[in-house]
């Protein structure tokens, strides 16, 4: 396995993580029997394999989507429950950003300060030696409630 392969799937282990230990309000979801929607905007490789985890799981009952969006597909984003941000520029990455702000989706991204600049899961370091930055302020202001476990993985951003 190649080291880009390796992170890859670093990466997907701590996404599925994240599903199962953030609680989301129930006004995140569409009705009790929507989906748990994983988007991915921007360039990169992580459908395919965040896909093959999931097909046979559920999240809380729910079964997993994992959707491809373009960029400015803000409505679209806004209901997702994890929004993964590959490679955009550092302009669409800031309006998306700042449109999911106020709303119950967990914005994750391994751009450099993803999470000082205000998105709340950034995956920092490369291949299987990935580390964690979390935006404790934007996750309390989305409503997403983290359980220890997450904490003890990651360093935090005031």
């Amino acid at each position: 396995m190649s080291e880009t392969e390796a992170g890859r799937q670093v990466m997907v282990n701590y996404i599925i993580h994240f599903a199962h230990h953030v609680q989301w309000p129930i006004e995140a979801f569409t009705g009790t029997g929507g989906p748990f929607r994983f988007c991915i905007i921007g360039e990169g490789s992580m459908r395919e394999p965040l896909w093959a985890r999931l097909k046979h799981q559920s999240i809380d009952g729910r079964r997993p989507l994992v959707e491809t969006l373009e960029p400015g597909e803000l409505r679209r984003a806004r209901d997702c429950q994890v929004l993964l941000m590959q490679a955009l520029p550092r302009v669409d990455q800031l309006e998306m950003i700042g449109a999911m702000q106020y709303f119950p989706v967990l914005t994750i991204s391994d751009s450099p300060r993803f999470a000082a600049v205000g998105g709340m899961v950034e995956f920092a370091g490369s291949g299987a030696q990935v580390s964690l930055r979390l935006n404790q302020t934007m996750l309390e202001r989305a409503e997403l409630k983290t359980g220890t476990s997450l904490f003890r993985l990651a360093r935090h951003m005031p």
